[in-house]
C-alpha cells in the first residue's frame, strides 16, 4: 500500500503543472526524490504545491518540504498540544530530517531534542543547531498553551548565508 501511495503521489506530482522552477523547486526532479523518501519512512501523504511552487506540503502526519534550490532543502513538523512534543514526535522529525539530508535517524533525534531544550530556555524562544550535514531550526515555548516547530536543513553554509545575513 505504501508503494501504491509512493507511485500515486509522484503521479500527482508530475501531473500538477508544467511551471519550470529553475532552482530545483518542488516540482523538481530532486524534490520528487526527498518526496518519495517522506513518503516512504514517514507514511505522510502528498497534499499540495504552495501558489510559488517552492514548498510541498503533506498531510497525515503533516508537515512541509522546502524545496527553493539544492542546498536550501528542508523539512519541518509543528507541534501546537504543548511545548513539550512526545518522543514520537521527534522520532518522526527524524525519519522525515533523514529523507531530506541522509543523516542518521538517532543523530538528527537526539540533535533535535538539544535545540528544542536550547528554544525553550531562550527568551526569543529560537534556536538553533548545526551539525554535519543538517541544519537544525527551533521554536518553542510553553505560553498560551504552547508550540513547537522544528526544521531539519541541508547544511550548506554558503547557501544559506544569504538567509542568515537578512
Amino acid at each position: 500500500m505504501k508503494c501504491l501511495s509512493i507511485v500515486l503521489a509522484l503521479a500527482v506530482m508530475g501531473g500538477a503543472g508544467t511551471q519550470a522552477i529553475a532552482d530545483n523547486g518542488g516540482q523538481s526532479a530532486e524534490c520528487k526524490e526527498i518526496t518519495a523518501r517522506l513518503i516512504e519512512l514517514t507514511g505522510t501523504t502528498f497534499d499540495r504545491y504552495s501558489p510559488s511552487g517552492d514548498n510541498v506540503f503533506f498531510k497525515k502526519p503533516d508537515m512541509h518540504l522546502s524545496c527553493m534550490s539544492h542546498r536550501i532543502t528542508g523539512v519541518s513538523l509543528s507541534w501546537d498540544d504543548s511545548g513539550f512534543p512526545p518522543n514520537t514526535w521527534f522520532n518522526l522529525l527524524a525519519l522525515a530530517g533523514k529523507a531530506v539530508t541522509g543523516v542518521d535517524v538517532r543523530t538528527l533525534e537526539v540533535a533535535s531534542h538539544r535545540c528544542h531544550r536550547a528554544a525553550l530556555k531562550e527568551k526569543s524562544e529560537l534556536a538553533d543547531l548545526d551539525i554535519p550535514n543538517a541544519k537544525i531550526e527551533c521554536q518553542a515555548f510553553t505560553r498560551h498553551g504552547g508550540g513547537v516547530d522544528i526544521g531539519i536543513w541541508i547544511n550548506d553554509h554558503e547557501a544559506r548565508k544569504w538567509i542568515e545575513e537578512r
